[in-house]
């Protein structure tokens, strides 16, 4: 899936029918493809130098990642 293309369907989608929003939106977030991408752009930031609040710092995040992005998954599925 290429992330740029389906942005730009989304945005047409969601122009023309406007209760569909968060449907069409949460679908495509919620694929573990567009997961590892935002992962992988949020753990290349400046960031991720530093432990988030819950005290997990990019290592141990990293150790773990697979698990976090499929509860997350999860999470934004079930609402």
């Amino acid at each position: 899936m290429i992330i740029s293309e389906m942005q730009r369907k989304l945005a047409t989608w969601t122009a023309t029918d406007p209760p569909q929003r968060v449907d069409r939106l949460l679908r495509p977030i919620a694929q573990p493809d567009w997961l590892a991408v935002a992962a992988r752009i949020t753990l290349s930031s400046k960031g991720a130098r530093t432990p988030g609040v819950d005290g997990v710092d990019k290592p141990m995040l990293q150790a773990r990642l697979a698990d976090v992005l499929q509860k997350l998954r999860e999470d934004l599925l079930s609402g």
